[in-house]
C-alpha cells in the first residue's frame, strides 16, 4: 500500500492529476473494498497528496492561482449534471466514450506544439485574459461532469483544456491543475469522514506513501523537460483511456 501510494502520487503530482481513477480500482480490485469506500479513501489520499504538492509548486512560482480557483467554480453545477448523465446512460458506456475521447487527447497532447522559452513556464508569464477566463470556466463545469459521471477523471479535463485550449506549458498547468483540486478534495474528504468511509487500516499506509510521492512529483517535474512532462502526461492519459474504454467489457 505504501509503495502503491507513494508511485501514484508522484507521477500524478507531476502531471496535474489527483490520482483517483488509479486509487479506487487499486482499492477496489486488489484489495475488495466496497466503493464508497474505496472512494472515501482516494479523496483522503488526495487531500494531502494535493495540499502538500501545492506548497512545492508554490515555492517554485507555478502555480497560476486565478485560473486554479476558477477552475473550481462550476465543477458542483457540472457533478450534477453528470450524477443525472448516468441515468440516461450506462455509466459504464460513459465511461467508455470518455476513455475513447481522452485516447484522442493524449495523441494532441504530443503532437500540438509548445512555448519553449523557460520564462514562459512560470505562472507570472501567463496572463488571465477573456480566452482563459471562458475555457477554464469551461473546464471548470466538464471537469464537474465527469466526475459526476465516473467519480474521477476530472483533473484529466483541467489539464487538457490548460494544455490544449490554452497553450499552458504543463511544468504551469500542472501545478495549477492541483492547487485547484487541493481546494475542492479537503471539503470532499470532510464528508466521507463523516460518513464513515474510512478505513484506518488502508488509508494509512496508502497516505504516508501519498506524502513521499506528493514531494518527490514536483521536484521531479522542476528538473525535467517540458517536453519530456508531456510525454509522460500523454502516456498517463493513454493508461486512463484504456481502464475507462475495457470497463463496459469487464
Amino acid at each position: 500500500m505504501f509503495l502503491s501510494g507513494f508511485c501514484i502520487a508522484t507521477v500524478s503530482t507531476m502531471v496535474g492529476l489527483g490520482g483517483g481513477v488509479f486509487f479506487v480500482p487499486l482499492l477496489v480490485l486488489a484489495f475488495g473494498l466496497p466503493t464508497q469506500k474505496a472512494t472515501g479513501i482516494s479523496v483522503l489520499t488526495m487531500t494531502f497528496t494535493t495540499t502538500l504538492a501545492t506548497i512545492q509548486y508554490a515555492r517554485q512560482k507555478r502555480i497560476n492561482y486565478k485560473v486554479g480557483i476558477l477552475l473550481d467554480v462550476l465543477d458542483a453545477p457540472g457533478a450534477i449534471i453528470g450524477a443525472y448523465l448516468t441515468l440516461l446512460i450506462n455509466s459504464n458506456w460513459l465511461a467508455f466514450i470518455f476513455g475513447c475521447f481522452l485516447l484522442l487527447i493524449s495523441i494532441l497532447v504530443i503532437r500540438k506544439p509548445y512555448p519553449a522559452r523557460e520564462e514562459t513556464l512560470y505562472a507570472d508569464a501567463f496572463r488571465l485574459s477573456f480566452k482563459v477566463i471562458f475555457f477554464s470556466l469551461i473546464a471548470s463545469f466538464l471537469s464537474g461532469v465527469v466526475a459526476g459521471m465516473l467519480g474521477a477523471g476530472g483533473g484529466t479535463v483541467d489539464e487538457t483544456v490548460m494544455v490544449l485550449a490554452l497553450n499552458m506549458p504543463v511544468k504551469m498547468s500542472s501545478a495549477t491543475s492541483v492547487f485547484g483540486m487541493a481546494l475542492t478534495n479537503f471539503i470532499a474528504a470532510i464528508s466521507h469522514i463523516e460518513l464513515g468511509n474510512i478505513v484506518p487500516t488502508y488509508a494509512a499506509p496508502l497516505a504516508v506513501g501519498a506524502i513521499f510521492g506528493s514531494q518527490v512529483g514536483p521536484y521531479v517535474s522542476k528538473h525535467v523537460s517540458e517536453g519530456a512532462l508531456r510525454k509522460i502526461l500523454s502516456g498517463v492519459f493513454l493508461i486512463i483511456a484504456a481502464r475507462m474504454i475495457i470497463i463496459p467489457f469487464i
